[in-house]
């Protein structure tokens, strides 16, 4: 599916219906026996590239570093430590470089 749309896991729902409809992974979660809708997270569903080279130059996309949690809200974050990626990658070196932190940051935490 990343083949064919590489933004397939984000965006709404009802634009990416057409691609998930045709996947095999689709037919797999729709017959799960579950009394609730079937989703998957962001930070599970994209590669690491994806999430830092595209989702983290948007305005509406926040991340606590002491949390090492990202929120992504087009209606602002106010919860305390979030604070928007393009703000806090004013602060760095170089984009280059806070991309890498970001990358590092998240590789470690796939584990978890």
């Amino acid at each position: 599916m990343f083949l064919e749309d590489d933004t397939v896991a984000t965006g709404f729902y009802y634009d990416k219906l057409p691609t998930l409809l045709k996947s095999d992974l689709y037919e797999c979660l729709n017959v799960m026996p579950k009394p609730a809708v079937h989703h998957i997270h962001l930070t599970a569903s994209c590669p690491i590239e994806f999430l830092v080279k595209k989702l983290c130059y948007y305005d509406y996309v926040y991340y606590n570093q002491k949390d090492q949690m990202f929120k992504v809200s087009k209606n602002g974050c106010k919860l305390p430590g979030y604070v928007s990626v393009t703000s806090l990658r004013m602060y760095w070196e170089s984009s280059t470089k806070f991309d890498n932190y970001l990358e590092e940051t998240i590789l470690l935490r796939e584990g978890i």
